[in-house]
């Protein structure tokens, strides 16, 4: 926290409103951001000020993106600001050119962009710098850039991008740099000279546009590669790491063949070894998924070259089909990497207002970890239990689609929680203690601070959400007669919190011992 307030972008930092533009006469919103923080420090006197405009491609319109967010957080101050529709159709008096759009007084220091608790958006907590670190790096990969993206490249790519067309004192001001310590000429300017020497020593027309494709970050760019590219018989043909395996067979005689450890003599040197084989498996993983990387775009062209001497017909490319289960997240991404160029502005008008209308309800919906596990065993055969109701499900009207009596291994939260798709309500876990585990550490705090403050718990199933009760233990008897899910007693529930709490302390000792 500084200055009572998160070291973040806050609400209080946007300046957002309606501007007539001066040549079309068109009332579009437009957003001026002041930026504080500078790479999460607060030691700038002097604070920036940015202005944003709505952008043609709406996949890199910020504006769209934080009244989308602002819609969301019920942040605008005006009562009748509730939709995309009446921002949009809003306009300033004649006698004005503009009219700022005020944000609550309790919504001012919260910040924009938060982070998620469990399956909860946090109220004051700023998003992380390690999450949008890694979302750029994972989609970078995973859209075929060679190299994997960081934020630094977006700070270099705008300094870049602003240099020679803006004054070098503007530029300055723009990436917070010390005009004194030449910054920008140390850190960020590009290594490849973007000007064509060759013709202008020869004095022949410069090749700009080729240029640019040089210095362009998408050069490389395999639309055929992705994060995780490693073919499965490589994986398969893998040999067995030597360090690996010699843990393995040290943990396996300490354990004796018995599968729960919990009091075992060796408890705490089984848990080392098995924290150790953890770390190194997935340290290999990394090892082989970069290598492989590396082999693929060295080795890729020589292959091209090499079909295209022997006379082959080019590899077909399809381009991946956009497989998403939520609704509006399909026809945001149909909107984004398919809008048309040729749109006129009424059309873009009109498709601006779907699409933030689609991202502020998508901020109501919730994927899991479990998505992928669900596209899966849909692939195979379905369990005998679960192949019925599935059928079942497509000729029964909607409320019917989940049944009062579970299997053993449903959640029986998640069934009633509408942000999640039909799939991942009615997901089953392997077994009932894996879904035991997810419902302490996900639904069960959130009740027990209810039953503390006085309130009463209600049983999130779509057919019981009337139902109403006063303790833990009264849900848990409800949930285990109603919907045949038996959950953990409030014993066997601290049980394994002390447990959890003994294996954080064995950890922290071995890293104070390292």
């Amino acid at each position: 926290m500084g200055r009572g307030r998160p070291k973040a972008l806050c609400y209080e930092d946007i300046l957002m409103m309606i501007v007539r533009h001066p040549v079309t006469g068109r009332c579009i919103p437009a957003m001026a951001i002041k930026f504080i923080h500078h790479k999460g420090a607060d030691n700038k006197p002097r604070p920036t000020f940015f202005f944003f405009t709505p952008t043609r491609k709406l996949l890199f319109c910020a504006v769209s993106t934080i009244l989308a967010l602002a819609l969301h957080d019920d942040a605008f101050d005006a009562p009748s600001l509730t939709t995309a529709s009446a921002i949009f159709g809003s306009r300033p008096p004649s006698y004005m050119v503009c009219t700022p759009l005020r944000w609550k007084a309790s919504k001012l220091k919260i910040p924009v962009f938060r982070r998620y608790r469990g399956a909860s958006l946090s109220e004051d907590e700023a998003m992380l710098y390690s999450k949008l670190r890694d979302d750029i790096g994972d989609q970078s990969l995973n859209s075929g850039h060679e190299r994997r993206w960081t934020p630094r490249f977006a700070r270099r790519g705008a300094s870049n991008a602003a240099n020679g067309d803006a004054p070098d004192s503007v530029r300055d001001q723009m990436m917070r740099h010390d005009p004194q310590f030449a910054t920008f000429h140390h850190a960020y300017l590009n290594e490849i000279a973007n000007f064509d020497l060759q013709n202008a020593f020869l004095e022949e027309e410069k090749q700009s546009q080729l240029f640019r494709l040089f210095a362009h970050v998408s050069l490389t760019r395999d639309p055929r590669a992705t994060a995780d590219m490693v073919p499965e018989e490589v994986w398969a043909s893998l040999p067995p790491d030597p360090e690996i395996v010699k843990l393995e067979e040290e943990r396996a005689e300490l354990k004796q063949g018995n599968y729960r450890i919990d009091g075992h003599i060796h408890e705490e040197k089984i848990r080392q070894l098995t924290q150790e084989i953890r770390k190194k498996c997935a340290q290999r993983d990394r090892q082989v998924v970069k290598q492989y990387r590396e082999h693929y775009f060295y080795n890729r062209p020589t292959w091209d070259i090499e079909r295209q001497a022997r006379g082959e017909e080019e590899e077909e490319f399809t381009e991946p089909v956009i497989n998403v289960t939520i609704p509006e997240r399909a026809r945001l991404a149909e909107i984004f990497c398919h809008q048309p160029d040729n749109l006129t502005e009424d059309q873009i008008f009109q498709l601006k207002i779907e699409t933030v209308s689609l991202m502020v309800a998508l901020c109501d919906k919730r994927e899991t970890v479990k998505r992928d596990r669900v596209q899966q065993r849909t692939e195979v055969c379905l369990p005998i239990k679960t192949e019925p109701l599935e059928i079942e499900h497509k000729t029964l009207p909607s409320p019917d689609r989940f049944p009062l009596l579970l299997h053993a291994a449903q959640c029986p939260d998640c069934i009633g929680d509408e942000r999640l798709t039909r799939e991942e309500r009615t997901f089953t876990y392997c077994r009932p203690t894996v879904m035991n585990d997810h419902f302490d550490d996900q639904h069960l705090i959130r009740r027990e601070q209810a039953e503390r403050s006085g309130e009463k718990i209600r049983c999130e199933h779509p057919k019981c959400r009337d139902l109403k009760f006063q303790h833990v233990n009264h849900f848990r008897r409800h949930v285990q007669e109603v919907h045949g899910v038996t959950l953990r007693s409030s014993e066997q529930v601290q049980q394994r919190r002390q447990r959890k709490e003994r294996r954080r302390q064995m950890v922290r000792k071995q890293c104070k011992l390292v």
